[in-house]
């Protein structure tokens, strides 16, 4: 059983390679690299935006929240990016952790590597904003946790596969907010955090 989550690292490696390179190459779904291997048992030397059944992988969010962000960068650091636009802000929060699948399985493991991020911004315009807070992590925007919730001796069908597809993706909440020059922002992790002001 697998509970590791990609989406932080492929976002993480988007940013760090994206000044440098031009594009990137992914295969289109699970499916295609395989048959493109001509075996079932492929090596995991690419990244698909798709699986078998059409759900979305971590990779096809990540790419979608990167293309979402436009703008001039005010403030970079390890786990975030802040960036300032015609329509206000957006900001990225990111707990991105490399660790063994293997380790992945154990709670304590897993809640050793979550932490609790508090920003506080200072500078901005002052104004009542829309809040639009993007949360994307293992339970919100992965195929396999569902799978797994949902997976028994039987298998999965069609209506269960469909479900899952339409289940799995980032949640979005949104809130009205009156912004003074100084704003805090709590973000607890494994979640990687997206907002858009």
């Amino acid at each position: 059983m697998a509970l590791f989550f990609r989406g932080a690292l492929i976002l993480e490696a988007l940013f760090d390679v994206s000044p440098e390179v031009a594009g990137l190459g992914f295969w289109i779904n699970t499916e295609l690299h395989e048959e493109e291997n001509n075996k079932r048992n492929i090596r995991m030397d690419g990244l698909e935006l798709f699986h078998f059944f059409n759900g979305k992988r971590p990779a096809y969010y990540a790419l979608n929240f990167k293309e979402r962000l436009y703008g001039t960068v005010i403030a970079r650091g390890k786990d975030y990016i802040l960036m300032e636009n015609t329509d206000g802000y957006q900001l990225i929060l990111m707990n991105s952790v490399n660790l063994n699948p293997k380790l992945s399985v154990s709670e304590l493991v897993r809640n050793e590597q979550r932490k609790e991020v508090h920003l506080r911004i200072l500078g901005l315009k002052e104004g009542e904003y829309q809040l639009r807070k993007w949360i994307f992590d293992r339970d919100n925007g992965a195929l396999y946790s569902k799978y797994w919730q949902l997976n028994s001796r039987h298998g999965l069908d069609e209506e269960i596969l469909d479900y899952i597809v339409t289940a799995s993706k980032p949640t979005l909440t949104v809130t009205d907010e009156l912004i003074s020059d100084d704003w805090s922002f709590l973000c607890l992790s494994g979640t990687q955090c997206y907002s858009f002001l």
